[in-house]
């Protein structure tokens, strides 16, 4: 019921707004009252409510932003953009005395893929390709997106990432803080998500805690209301901005969790 009065109530006043007047309740809500003291605590409650709502959602995503899929996409985006790591890739997989390759004996790694129908896949062959192939040297994460839909550098990424042995990557990563990955793109904008969640919900809960110390739900003059709304309601139109914005940014952030997560993201039919 909280939600519902909220949304039905918001819509009312970009409605009329929109239209160039001021809605009802909003007028009753600044000009103060009982009933409009309890229009405000009910708009209060419902902003602290959906922040609440949504804030374990925010927090999981920034829990879950280091798993296999988000480390896969580092994987192919450190390919896309680094020149120096398609050469170490091809140097640790093609030297067997790094014991990298192979269970219990040093032994070759076999670059071809077989694809069925006499299809093959050299992926050294693509590792070691000039800007014709790799034209993102240097990129941003944004990269991975045209730099994926080359089905060439799709299958290579994908064919290799079960071989390449994790810690050298990281490795990797550590020693050139520089280059893009694709976990620090999400995480940056899950932790910024987060922080607008948060300041949010605290803005909601010290607007209801000074509505509810002040006396405007006793005085039914209005005249205690109308002074606290000359400063809280600016405020409470503050925090909704923030939590349409934190929503915002939860959509991106989300939308590149799940693209992390399936390796088919990029093909063509699926953009």
């Amino acid at each position: 019921p909280v939600g519902r009065r909220f949304v039905k109530e918001s819509l009312a006043m970009v409605r009329a707004l929109s239209a160039g007047a001021k809605p009802s309740f909003l007028k009753k809500m600044v000009s103060g009252g009982k009933a409009a003291y309890e229009d405000v605590e009910g708009l209060t409650v419902s902003l602290g409510v959906i922040y609440a709502l949504l804030l374990p959602t925010a927090m999981n995503l920034q829990n879950v932003g280091f798993d296999d899929g988000v480390q896969s996409k580092n994987f192919m985006l450190m390919l896309c953009t680094q020149p120096d790591f398609r050469s170490y890739v091809v140097e640790t997989m093609t030297d067997p005395s790094t014991g990298d390759v192979g269970s219990y004996a040093p032994e070759a790694f076999d670059w071809n893929v077989t694809l069925g129908r006499g299809m093959v896949l050299n992926t050294k062959t693509i590792l070691e390709s000039d800007s014709s192939v790799w034209k993102w040297d240097g990129g941003h994460p944004e990269a991975l997106y045209k730099c994926g839909e080359v089905k060439e550098i799709a299958a290579t990424a994908r064919a290799l990432h079960e071989q390449f042995p994790k810690w050298r990557s990281d490795a990797y990563a550590l020693m050139n803080p520089e280059v893009p990955l694709w976990s620090d793109h999400l995480s940056a904008m899950t932790s910024f998500g987060m922080c607008i969640f948060m300041s949010g919900l605290l803005g909601s809960l010290m607007l209801y805690i000074s509505l509810s110390l002040s006396s405007g739900r006793e005085d039914e003059s209005g005249k205690t209301l109308e002074r606290w709304n000359s400063l809280g309601f600016p405020i409470l139109g503050l925090n909704l901005a923030f939590l349409m914005a934190a929503i915002i940014v939860l959509l991106f952030a989300n939308d590149a969790y799940s693209e992390s997560q399936d390796p088919f993201f990029l093909r063509s039919s699926r953009m």
